[in-house]
């Protein structure tokens, strides 16, 4: 079963994948676009792993 913190994942790879070859932004805008992307995702699993405790593979 693929939980919101998935779907968020593949949305927002999706959107860092195609974003590149669409002309949607301009070239400048890429680069923060993809920089504020990826720091938004690094500290969204950086919550879920440190704050949360959320993950998937537990210690036995």
């Amino acid at each position: 079963m693929m939980s919101t913190f998935h779907w968020i994942h593949i949305v927002v790879g999706a959107w860092l994948a195609f974003v590149n070859f669409l002309p949607f932004l301009p070239s400048g805008l890429l680069l923060i676009n993809n920089v504020v992307i990826g720091i938004i995702v690094a500290l969204y699993n950086a919550y879920f792993l440190f704050a949360k405790n959320n993950t998937e593979v537990k210690q036995k």
